[in-house]
């Protein structure tokens, strides 16, 4: 809510837009309880951020040591454009998970138009499960709708 507007997404519309959406600002917190935030592709899928990074890097040492992350997927250049969702939650390995196999062809086609994936050659690379405990959602180009429908609203009222 922003201002006693709702402009939140819907949950078709944040399904498709989490789906279509190619970067995730991932935060960490890190040992001395500093932040940490970087830039990660990802795939939205059945609910669950599934996040690929390499072991030993920053982002993933905090993820495994705290077991908390949070995520902000955003677009927009111009203010009444923007639109995006918050997660926050428990992190974990998902190399158990089998959804795994259907995750990476996800990945594949969304970033490589269904080519050989890279990180398969590459040494310590891990999938991350994030199954959110918060969502938030916004989009700024509800507003005028979201103010024709308040204005709608009071002039019932009256």
């Amino acid at each position: 809510m922003t201002g006693g507007l709702d402009l939140s997404l819907g949950r078709e519309e944040m399904e498709s837009y989490l789906r279509s959406q190619r970067t995730a600002r991932v935060a960490t917190t890190g040992a001395g309880g500093q932040p940490h935030v970087v830039p990660l592709w990802f795939v939205w899928h059945d609910g669950t951020l599934f996040l690929n990074s390499t072991r030993g890097n920053p982002t993933v040492e905090n993820a495994l040591r705290t077991g908390r992350v949070a995520a902000v997927i955003d677009d927009g250049e111009d203010y009444d454009a923007l639109r995006g969702v918050t997660l926050s939650g428990r992190v974990e390995q998902a190399e158990d998970d089998s959804r795994l196999p259907r995750v990476e062809r996800e990945w594949s086609e969304k970033y490589l138009g269904g080519g050989e994936v890279p990180y398969r050659r590459w040494r310590n690379r891990v999938w991350l499960r994030l199954v959110p405990e918060r969502i938030a959602s916004w989009d700024f180009r509800k507003i005028p709708e979201a103010k024709a429908r308040r204005e709608a609203e009071r002039a019932k009222r009256r």
